[in-house]
């Protein structure tokens, strides 16, 4: 019985480093590459912008639906964003989205270990930001489900 308890907690141990590995948000105040993104609210609706990345944070300002802020860093499924050139806030990355043009590569995850899983073909595509870590921004959307997406390359693209 103690076998199959110490087995128990080493598999759980080891679905929590997993999951860890792979959340944009983990570690303290993730940063990364600043890359614009819009609030995915209709216009006239607003979003909070909090003092820190918690729900219980003062509300420090709104950004309107389809306002464009820039991204700065992450944390516990929030980003840290900027209005023009001064740090703002926390708003919940979730609320965020970001376009990608074709010839964006989707990576599994971030860093050297993440496989190239597909490169988008046709139109601009739109994800919801979940959050980002260096270079890559973690993403979702319903027909790719949650991935990263290199923001060096999807840069490149968007200037030719």
């Amino acid at each position: 019985m103690i076998r199959a308890m110490i087995g128990t907690v080493a598999v759980l141990a080891g679905f929590a480093v997993v999951e860890r590995s792979v959340d944009a948000s983990t570690g303290r105040d993730a940063s990364c590459t600043p890359t614009d993104a819009h609030v995915l609210l209709p216009r006239g609706e607003t979003v909070p912008v909090r003092a820190e990345p918690t729900l219980d944070s003062p509300a420090i300002g709104t950004l309107q639906g389809h306002a464009v802020v820039s991204v700065l860093g992450g944390q516990g499924g929030w980003a840290r964003i900027a209005v023009g050139a001064e740090p703002y806030g926390w708003v919940q990355a979730d609320r965020l989205g970001i376009d990608a043009r074709s010839g964006s590569a989707l990576y599994s995850r971030p860093g050297p270990l993440g496989q190239n899983l597909a490169t988008l073909d046709g139109d601009t595509a739109r994800f919801r930001l979940l959050g980002c870590r260096g270079t890559r921004l973690q993403v979702i959307d319903a027909r790719n489900g949650v991935v990263w997406i290199d923001q060096r390359r999807r840069q490149e693209i968007q200037t030719k």
